[in-house]
């Protein structure tokens, strides 16, 4: 009868180790799958991202063009101003005012394409970050599964040592 119970203790604990043992390997493996969802939300993001640079370089060429014709309407205004005042347009001031005005479009212009560019750049940046966290992710998610299946395989190594142990205690006792 005591062989008996020694045969259950030592049958519930090889039982609850390899028990263990799975659960630790499937735990590795759920962490790998949460980590690789991660890593394609932010490969999802860093595309979005690149998309939002290309949509903000668009955006700023076609305010620049926007622009230039908003100021060569109003060129040819200041022009046909100054000839209907009877103004030599070709020379002096009048001359002078247009030019004036055409820096001054030349300096928005370059504005406009500047403040484009720099949102763009703030995109790709970001883009960047998403693909090394996506990058990050997939390597803490291969060190999850690797984890899980070291902790499976050290729980194994436990009960057969925990089921050794009492196998060799019950041996000595004289239950076997």
């Amino acid at each position: 009868m005591a062989s008996g119970f020694g045969a259950v203790g030592i049958g519930a604990t090889l039982a609850g180790g390899l028990l263990q043992a799975y659960g630790n390997q499937q735990q590795g493996a759920a962490q790998q799958q949460m980590y690789n969802y991660r890593a394609q939300v932010a490969k999802i993001n860093a595309d979005i991202n690149r998309q939002n640079a290309t949509w903000a370089r668009d955006k700023g060429e076609k305010e620049t063009v926007q622009y230039g014709m908003k100021a060569a309407q109003q060129r040819g205004a200041i022009t046909t101003a100054q000839a209907a005042s009877g103004l030599d347009v070709n020379t002096g001031s009048a001359k002078q005012v247009r030019q004036s005005q055409q820096k001054v479009v030349d300096m928005d212009t370059s504005m406009i394409r500047s403040n484009a560019a720099k949102i763009a750049y703030d995109y790709e940046t970001k883009a960047v970050m998403d693909e090394n966290q996506s990058t990050l992710d997939i390597m803490a998610g291969e060190n999850a599964k690797k984890s899980g299946d070291i902790n499976a395989l050290s729980s194994i190594i436990g009960t057969v040592s925990g089921v050794s142990s009492k196998w060799q205690q019950g041996r000595t006792t004289g239950l076997w």
